[in-house]
C-alpha cells in the first residue's frame, strides 16, 4: 500500500514544475488595438537604427540583441509618452513588443539565408565533398559569378533567389498566421487548455505598462538592476573587441569569444571529446530563468558524454578523431562516428515519449475538465472567420507543391506529388494539431524526425537537387501560444494582422538593404565576423554529409550476356560527359587495396534532358591512343573492358544513363568487379568526377545498431523517471546536450544552481521566476544599449575606410 502511494505521488509530482506555471496570469475581459502610428513609427525605428546592430553582433558575437531591441524601443516611446503628457497602453505597448521581435527576426535572417547559401557554395566542404557546382540554378550565383567576387546583390545572377525568397516569405507569413489562428481556437477556445509558459511570456509587456500608467512596482526595479548588468558586461564583451577591431587589424578580446577552447590540449588524457566552457554572462542568466531539471539533464548529458567519448576511442569506435583537433573539429567527427546516430536514436524515443504525454494529457483532461469551451470566442477580441483561415493556409500550401514542380519538373513525379500533397493537408495539420495540444498541456513540443529525409531516400533519388525542394512540411503547434499572449495582454487579434501586413514589406527592403551594406564591407564569413568564421564551416560540413547521402550510384552485372551497367548519380544536363573503365580481381578486398588492370579507350555522350540539339562536337578532343596490356599482361592483371555505350557523342535524355561494358577478360578466369569513372574533362580531374566506388559518408555516419541503442536507452530513462517520479524534464533537457556545443551547457547550470539553492530560499521559488523573467529583459537591454553603441562607431569607421580606399 505504501509503495503504491509512492508511486501515485511520484506520478503526481512529475510535471509539478510545469503545473506551477499555469496561473501567473489572468485572462482579461475586454481587448483593445494595438496598432496606430506610434506602432508604424516603432517598426521604422526598429528596421533602421536597431536591426544593423543585430546584425552585426549576430556575425561577430553569434549573440542577438533579441530582446533588447523591443525594450530599448518600448523605454524610448516611454520617456516620450512622457514628454508628451501621454502615456502607452498596455496593447500598444505589446505590439511595440510584436512588431520589434518580428523585425528582428525576420530582417536579420531573410537575407543571411542568401549569404549563407553564397557560403556554402564556395565552402571547402563543398568543394571536400564534391558538390561545389551541382547546387540548383536557383539556389545561389554559381562559383564564378561576378555577384560573389564583388560581394553584391545588385547583379542578374542573384533576380532568381531573391525572388523567391519574396514569394516563400509572403506565403509563409499566410500559413503561420492562418495555421497558428485555427490552432489557437481549437486549443484554448475549444479545449481550454492552460497554455503554462504563455503568462511568462507577456509578462514583460506588464512591466513597461506600469511604469508608462506611473504605477512603479517590482518589475521596474528588477527590470534596472538588470538593465546596469548588462551594460557593465556588454562594455567589456562587446564593445572593446567591437571597437578596436574597427582601428586594428585583429580586434581585442579581453574574454575569448565564443568560448575558451581546451580541446587541443585536454586531448592527450580526453580523447575524443571537447573541452572547454564559454565566459559569456548571458547563459548563467538563462540558467536561473529556464527549468531547472531541463538545466539539470543537459548537464548530465555534458558529463555522460565526457565520460563515454574516451571510452569510445578506446575501442576503436571514434577512427576519425586525431590529436590536436579544436572543438569544432571534434564534435564533427565525433558525431559522424557515434553520438550522430545515437541522438537520431534518442530523438525518436522523445518522439514516441511526446505522443504518449499527449495521449495521456488528453485521457486525464478529459477526467479533470467538467466542461468544454465554446467556439463563440469572446466579443471584442477581433477573431476571424475559421473558414477563410482553412482557405488561406491552403493556398499557401500549394504555392510550396506547384513551385517544386515548376523548378524541379523533372525530379517532381506523380509519386512524389502525391507524397507532396499527403505532407501539405494531412502530415502538417496533424502534427501541428498534437504539438498545440502538447504545448498547451504541458508547455512542451514534439515532431517525427527526419521525415523528409527518410522520403528522399525511399524515393531512390540520386543526386543533390531533391535536396532543395520544399516538401511543405511544417510544424504550427508552437505558433498556438503567440495568440495566447496576445489574449493575455487584451490586444485585438486584428492589430496583429494589421501588423503583419505593414512588416512584410519593411523587412524585405531593410533586410536587403542593411545586408547588401554589411556583406560589402568585408566577406562573410572572415576575420571581421569572427563567430560565423567558426561556425558556419561546421554547418557547411554537416549540411555536405546530409546533402551527399543521395549522391550514390549502382552497378548491375547481367551474368548470362556478360555485361555490366553502371548508373551514376545525377548528372547536370546540357554539358559533355567523358566516361571509362577498367576491371580487377580482388574481389574480396578493400578498394584502396585492389590491383586494377589498364583503362578502357574513353567514350562520350552530351546530358540534353529537353530535347534541343546538342554542340556538334565536344570541346575537348579525344586523342585515339592505344591500350598498352603488356605491363597488365605481365602482371596478371585483367584485360581493359569494352565500352558498348553511350558513346560517340550520342544524346542522353536522362540524369542516370546506363554506361554499358563488355565484360573484360582474366588470364585465370578469376570473378572481377569493375570501376567506372566519369567527367565533364577528359582528364578526369575535374570538380564534377564521379566514380563507381564512391561511398557518402552518411552511409557510415548512420549506424542502424547505434541508433538502436539511443532508442533504448532513451525509452529506459522515461520509464526510470515516470516510476520513481522524477522530473520528465531531464529528458527533454539531455536532449539538447547532443546537438549543442557542450561549452554553453556548463556555464549554463551555475545560473540554474543559484536560483535553485539561493534565489528560491530568498524570494521563493514562483516569485523568483518572475523577478528572472524581467531580470533577463533588462540585461539584454543594457547589453543592446551598449551594443549598439559601439556596432555603429564601428560600422562607420569600416564605411569611412572602404570609401577612402
Amino acid at each position: 500500500m505504501a509503495l503504491a502511494n509512492f508511486f501515485r505521488r511520484g506520478k503526481t509530482s512529475q510535471f509539478q514544475e510545469i503545473e506551477e506555471y499555469r496561473d501567473l496570469l489572468e485572462t482579461p475581459d475586454r481587448f483593445e488595438d494595438g496598432f496606430n502610428l506610434k506602432t508604424i513609427v516603432g517598426a521604422l525605428f526598429v528596421s533602421i537604427v536597431m536591426v544593423p546592430g543585430n546584425i552585426y553582433l549576430e556575425l561577430m558575437i553569434g549573440g542577438s540583441i533579441g530582446a533588447a531591441a523591443q525594450w530599448v524601443t518600448i523605454i524610448l516611446f516611454l520617456e516620450l509618452a512622457k514628454r508628451s503628457f501621454t502615456t502607452l497602453k498596455r496593447q500598444e505597448i505589446y505590439l511595440l513588443y510584436y512588431v520589434t521581435t518580428s523585425l528582428i527576426n525576420r530582417e536579420s535572417g531573410a537575407f543571411e539565408g542568401l549569404l549563407w547559401n553564397q557560403y556554402f557554395v564556395q565552402s571547402p566542404a563543398a568543394k571536400q565533398f564534391g558538390i561545389a557546382k551541382l547546387f540548383p540554378w536557383w539556389f545561389a550565383p554559381p562559383v564564378d559569378s561576378p555577384a560573389l567576387v564583388e560581394r553584391t546583390f545588385f547583379h542578374e545572377d542573384w533576380f532568381w533567389p531573391i525572388t523567391l525568397l519574396v514569394l516563400s516569405m509572403i506565403m509563409g507569413r499566410i500559413a503561420w498566421f492562418s495555421a497558428s489562428y485555427v490552432l489557437f481556437r481549437l486549443t484554448s477556445d475549444y479545449e481550454r487548455l492552460p497554455f503554462p509558459f504563455a503568462p511568462i511570456n507577456a509578462q514583460g509587456a506588464m512591466a513597461l505598462a506600469e511604469e508608462s500608467s506611473g504605477t512603479f512596482t517590482w518589475k521596474w526595479r528588477v527590470f534596472s538592476t538588470g538593465a546596469v548588468i548588462g551594460v557593465v558586461w556588454a562594455t567589456i564583451y562587446v564593445a572593446v573587441p567591437a571597437i578596436s577591431g574597427a582601428f586594428m587589424e585583429r580586434p581585442i578580446q579581453l574574454i575569448p569569444i565564443p568560448w575558451v577552447d581546451f580541446t587541443p590540449y585536454t586531448g592527450y588524457f580526453l580523447p575524443a571529446t571537447p573541452i572547454g566552457f564559454t565566459l559569456h554572462l548571458g547563459p548563467i542568466l538563462a540558467g536561473m530563468l529556464a527549468p531547472f531539471w531541463a538545466v539539470v539533464g543537459s548537464f548530465l548529458g555534458v558529463l555522460v558524454h565526457t565520460i563515454a567519448s574516451p571510452i569510445l576511442h578506446s575501442y576503436g569506435m571514434m577512427p576519425h578523431w586525431m590529436m590536436g583537433m579544436d572543438t569544432i573539429q571534434t564534435h564533427f567527427v565525433t558525431s559522424i562516428d557515434f553520438w550522430m546516430s545515437f541522438g537520431i536514436g534518442i530523438t525518436f524515443a522523445i518522439t514516441v515519449i511526446g505522443f504518449y504525454q499527449v495521449w495521456t494529457g488528453v485521457r486525464s483532461a478529459r477526467i479533470e475538465q467538467h466542461e468544454r469551451g465554446s467556439w463563440t470566442p469572446p466579443p471584442g477580441r477581433g477573431d476571424f472567420r475559421i473558414w477563410i483561415c482553412i482557405v488561406l493556409f491552403c493556398l499557401a500550401s500549394l504555392y510550396t507543391i506547384v513551385l517544386a514542380k515548376l523548378l524541379f519538373p523533372h525530379l517532381v513525379s506523380r509519386t512524389l506529388l502525391v507524397f507532396f500533397f499527403l505532407f501539405a493537408f494531412v502530415y502538417t495539420p496533424l502534427i501541428s494539431f498534437v504539438n498545440a495540444r502538447l504545448d498547451g498541456l504541458v508547455g512542451q513540443n514534439v515532431n517525427i524526425p527526419y521525415v523528409k529525409e527518410a522520403t528522399i531516400f525511399l524515393s531512390g533519388f540520386r543526386g543533390i537537387e531533391i535536396w532543395f525542394v520544399d516538401f511543405g512540411i511544417d510544424n504550427y503547434g508552437a505558433s498556438a501560444e503567440r495568440f495566447r499572449q496576445i489574449e493575455l495582454t487584451g490586444t485585438r487579434f486584428t492589430s496583429i494582422l494589421k501588423a503583419e501586413l505593414f512588416m512584410v514589406p519593411l523587412v524585405l527592403v531593410t533586410s536587403f538593404m542593411y545586408w547588401s551594406y554589411i556583406w560589402k564591407l568585408a566577406p562573410i564569413p572572415s576575420d571581421a565576423y569572427p563567430y560565423v568564421q567558426l561556425m558556419w564551416p561546421l554547418r557547411a560540413l554537416q549540411r555536405s554529409v546530409w546533402i551527399t547521402g543521395t549522391m550514390r550510384t549502382e552497378i548491375e552485372v547481367h551474368e548470362e550476356e556478360n555485361r555490366i551497367e553502371w548508373t551514376p548519380a545525377n548528372l547536370p544536363d546540357g554539358a559533355w560527359w567523358y566516361w571509362r573503365a577498367r576491371a580487377s580481381a580482388d574481389a574480396d578486398r578493400e578498394v584502396k587495396e585492389r590491383r586494377f588492370g589498364p583503362w578502357s579507350e574513353l567514350a562520350y555522350f552530351y546530358t540534353n534532358f529537353d530535347g534541343t540539339d546538342p554542340p556538334s562536337a565536344p570541346p575537348s578532343r579525344l586523342r585515339e591512343v592505344p591500350v598498352d596490356l603488356s605491363e597488365a599482361i605481365a602482371a596478371g592483371l585483367p584485360s581493359p573492358p569494352l565500352l558498348l555505350g553511350p558513346s560517340g557523342g550520342a544524346r542522353v535524355a536522362t540524369p542516370n544513363p546506363a554506361m554499358t561494358i563488355a565484360g573484360a577478360l582474366d588470364p585465370y578466369g578469376r570473378e572481377l568487379v569493375y570501376q567506372f569513372e566519369v567527367d565533364k574533362v577528359p582528364s578526369f580531374d575535374g570538380s564534377f568526377l564521379q566514380s563507381s566506388d564512391d561511398r557518402p559518408i552518411l552511409f557510415d555516419a548512420l549506424k542502424p545498431e547505434v541508433i538502436g541503442v539511443g532508442f533504448v536507452v532513451g525509452v529506459t530513462i522515461f520509464v526510470v523517471l515516470s516510476i520513481f517520479g522524477l522530473p520528465i524534464l531531464l529528458v527533454f533537457g539531455y536532449i539538447q546536450s547532443l546537438t549543442q556545443i557542450p561549452h554553453v551547457l556548463v556555464t549554463q547550470i551555475v545560473g540554474a544552481l543559484l536560483a535553485r539553492f539561493y534565489f528560491w530560499k530568498k524570494y521563493g521559488r514562483q516569485q523568483w521566476r518572475l523577478y528572472a523573467a524581467v531580470l533577463v529583459v533588462g540585461f539584454s537591454v543594457g547589453m543592446a544599449l551598449v551594443g549598439m553603441a559601439s556596432v555603429s562607431i564601428a560600422m562607420i569607421q569600416k564605411s569611412v575606410s572602404v570609401l577612402l580606399f
